[in-house]
């Protein structure tokens, strides 16, 4: 592969990494919403299977973002070895830290992980809260 080819591949895999995150957080976000204003008036039933198909969403995407950082970071290995090789000429492209790839999937695992399990403790706190009366 040429370095064009090489840089656009690991562009991809950054750009689907952030849409698959940003997409993820978007569904967190519904989620809290909806235990925020509904949690408390469904049946135990919808709450199993809105809690089954939050978690298989969320499997989903957490598996995407998975795969995608871990094409990224194996791609730029790649990068780095080539330019600390001087086999392409962008000889800046491997100039992160080897580290900042491991903090990345750090901080990614975190925030997906957290948010995961704080929104269904969130959906079971508001299931519990006595209902509003309306």
């Amino acid at each position: 592969m040429s370095e064009a080819e090489l840089i656009t591949a690991f562009q991809g895999y950054v750009s689907l990494t952030n849409q698959l995150f940003f997409g993820y957080v978007s569904l967190v976000s519904g989620f809290i919403v909806m235990s925020y204003l509904v949690a408390d008036k469904i049946s135990s039933f919808l709450a199993v299977i809105g809690v089954v198909l939050f978690s298989i969403v969320s499997a989903l995407l957490l598996f995407g973002i998975f795969i995608s950082r871990n094409n990224a970071e194996h791609l730029m290995a790649y990068l780095r070895a080539q330019a600390q090789r001087g086999e392409i000429d962008l000889a800046w492209l491997g100039a992160n830290p080897s580290w900042a790839g491991d903090v990345m999937n750090v901080l990614y695992v975190s925030a997906t992980f957290g948010g995961y399990f704080a929104s269904i403790i969130y959906f079971f706190y508001s299931r519990g809260r006595p209902r509003s009366a309306s």
